[in-house]
């Protein structure tokens, strides 16, 4: 395979890339289906708690911002895939210090349990930007999405749920 040297707007690469987390996407759901259901919640819950957490820091945080810092995690992490290479992720000012957070849990995660691989991290990435985007529509306020993450994930949770999984896993 011969390496081109394309931006990273041009088309085709946008294409291939596409093509490519797509086949990884399939050959993850490959797995067993119920242990890949479990991996994409335990995934979506450190992600969701890492926004659930920076929100009560920054009560004036809004959706938006929280949609921006997912799609610049799944973008990061999905060039990542593409390269071998650390990315950082492509936004700035609150949205980036909210990304930050949502990779340090997922690097957390991935020492104390083993996952996400990069691959769960970019799709559940996406799933909770399409998710995030649907509940934000519903409220005039910008928060619709901050809100039902309040409900469903406590802040400062991450560390417990790791206690619980990783002291049953002793047993």
């Amino acid at each position: 395979m011969k390496k081109l040297n394309c931006p990273s707007s041009c088309p085709y690469l946008r294409q291939a890339k596409a093509l490519e987390m797509a086949q990884r996407e399939a050959e993850w759901a490959q797995k067993s289906s119920e242990r890949a259901e479990i991996e994409q919640r335990l995934t979506a819950f450190a992600l969701e708690e890492a926004i659930s957490t920076f929100a009560a820091e920054h009560p004036d945080l809004t959706d938006a911002e929280a949609i921006s810092a997912l799609q610049a995690v799944q973008g990061a992490v999905e060039r990542e895939v593409m390269s071998g290479i650390p990315h950082e992720p492509n936004v700035d000012g609150r949205a980036k210090e909210l990304a930050l957070r949502i990779l340090k849990n997922a690097q957390t995660m991935r020492q104390r349990i083993g996952i996400p691989h990069n691959v769960l991290l970019a799709r559940v990435a996406r799933l909770l930007t399409q998710r995030a985007m649907l509940l934000s529509q519903r409220t005039r306020d910008g928060q619709g999405y901050l809100k039902a993450v309040r409900i469903d994930v406590p802040p400062n949770s991450l560390e417990q749920l790791l206690e619980r999984l990783t002291s049953s896993a002793g047993r």
